[in-house]
């Protein structure tokens, strides 16, 4: 006698869903098991973005294999593990192999004004760096300093967008004006925002 339960594929419900999350959510998964989900999700968030690295790179878990000296079982294993097995070697490796860069963090989060600080000090030791190189390298001068009226006004409109994003309030009719002057030249206003409190920025 045949014991075996026949079960009936399930039948497509139409509805499609932009994550796993919103899937879970919508097809009535059961608390429990959205939280099971969460769980591992969160023990695999390396072992996922290495593997998504290699496969951006074009290269087989079997290739990526024989550049690490280990079995294609290994890299699977190690790709569909939790993060606790896998080891700082490891993660250069992929880096190596990849020619990416992966920037590894320990620690608290960075509150977003530590996060701001922290960007800001790296900005200004990059341009440092490119205006030492525009004053020993003259073939270099003018591309560096195209680069530099580049990233000013960038970061000019990021401002300038983030700025309009904030409640309005009663200092509407107090706004910050950035100018540039150079030599004896009259300063050029780019813009303004609106902020508080006022401050001019002279370059």
């Amino acid at each position: 006698m045949n014991t075996e339960i026949e079960k009936s594929p399930a039948k497509p419900t139409g509805r499609k869903y932009a994550t796993v999350e919103a899937l879970l959510g919508g097809e009535g998964v059961s608390q429990a098991v959205r939280e099971k989900y969460m769980e591992c999700t969160a023990e695999t968030v390396v072992a996922l973005q290495l593997s998504k690295l290699r496969l951006s790179a074009g290269i087989t878990q079997e290739e990526m294999s024989k550049h690490l000296g280990v079995t294609q079982g290994t890299i699977s294993k190690l790709e569909a593990g939790p993060d606790k097995d896998i080891t700082l070697h490891e993660i250069k490796e992929y880096a190596r192999v990849t020619d990416q860069r992966i920037g590894v963090t320990f620690g608290k989060r960075l509150t977003h004004t530590e996060a701001i600080k922290l960007h800001a000090r790296g900005l200004k030791d990059r341009l440092d760096a490119l205006a030492e190189i525009a004053n020993q390298n003259d073939e270099l001068q003018k591309e560096i300093k195209g680069f530099f009226g580049e990233a000013f006004f960038n970061l000019f409109n990021i401002l300038a967008s983030c700025s309009e994003k904030f409640p309005t309030g009663d200092d509407d009719d107090v706004e910050i004006r950035i100018e540039i002057v150079k030599g004896n030249k009259a300063p050029v206003a780019l813009s303004a925002i609106k902020s508080n409190p006022t401050e001019e920025i002279l370059a």
